[in-house]
């Protein structure tokens, strides 16, 4: 058994995708700051890493006081995040 505690980083966090209708304006993108996002089919979308779900869920808290509408959330397979998002950025 492995008794060596975690290192604190990007290996406590898990990345999620978040899918946003409509495209975000610019100035609400750069409110969220460590958040990767690219739009397809009028949607934005995205990619966040959070620690744990309560901070996921204030990222969507602080989605909806910008008043966006979040059409669908899910949890990315390790790896995955790293390739996404594949379209256009901020």
């Amino acid at each position: 058994m492995d008794q060596n505690p975690r290192e604190p980083g990007a290996a406590d966090t898990q990345a999620f995708e978040v899918r946003v209708a409509g495209l975000v304006p610019q100035q609400v993108l750069l409110q969220l700051a460590d958040v990767e996002t690219s739009s397809r089919e009028m949607r934005t979308v995205l990619i966040c890493r959070c620690r744990d779900q309560a901070e996921l869920h204030g990222l969507l808290a602080r989605l909806r006081t910008f008043g966006l509408d979040v059409v669908e959330v899910r949890r990315l397979i390790a790896g995955i995040a790293d390739e996404e998002p594949t379209g256009d950025g901020p």
